[in-house]
């Protein structure tokens, strides 16, 4: 048998597949501003994780903006405007051959107005298949979320900083439609 055709353990989005996960596209009412940020970056990472459309289309700003920084040498993106970003991210989930699960740490807002909020926060990318997990990426989220008319907190920018790229080649080595799929902008290798 094929490696593409053996079925996927655990199969991606298993959990709302089976009914386990329901979450909901929006957050509860009643959380105060704070809670809303932290709750909204939450379920950016939900809705990636289990492949929910409709999590991540609530999740932005119509304006949005994701980009990417990898150890200061490879740019992802900007794609911009949320039907870009969520076109983009969803373009992984052919590709992607194990359940991905975003763990966010170490939240810290820095700074708050009435509308406006950027927060950061420490990421742990992990990647299950073929029965074990293992740590896939390691790095950090800027994010700047817009109170919007209907008095919910959307994300308007995240940047994802890696400290280690998420894919398994050196960039150099990449074929252009990997390059694409990944939205590699800029690329400058280490001097020795």
């Amino acid at each position: 048998m094929s490696q593409s055709r053996r079925p996927l353990r655990p199969p991606p989005a298993w959990a709302t597949r089976t009914g386990l996960v329901r979450l909901a596209s929006r957050p509860p009412v009643g959380l105060d501003a704070a809670q809303a940020l932290q709750d909204r970056l939450h379920r950016y990472c939900w809705g990636f994780d289990e492949r929910r459309h409709d999590v991540l289309v609530d999740t932005f700003t119509a304006d949005a903006v994701w980009v990417g920084d990898v150890m200061g040498e490879t740019s992802i993106g900007p794609h911009r405007g949320r039907d870009a970003v969520l076109s983009w991210l969803a373009a992984f989930w052919e590709h992607q051959r194990d359940q991905r699960r975003h763990v966010v740490t170490n939240f810290v807002l820095e700074e708050m107005s009435d509308t406006t909020a950027t927060a950061m926060a420490y990421l742990l990318l992990l990647g299950a298949s073929k029965s074990s997990a293992a740590l896939e990426a390691a790095g950090l989220y800027r994010v700047e979320y817009r109170l919007e008319q209907d008095g919910a907190w959307r994300i308007s920018h995240l940047t994802a900083g890696f400290d280690a790229p998420f894919w398994k080649t050196e960039v150099e080595s990449m074929e252009p439609w990997v390059r694409e799929l990944f939205g590699i902008t800029r690329h400058e290798p280490p001097t020795s």
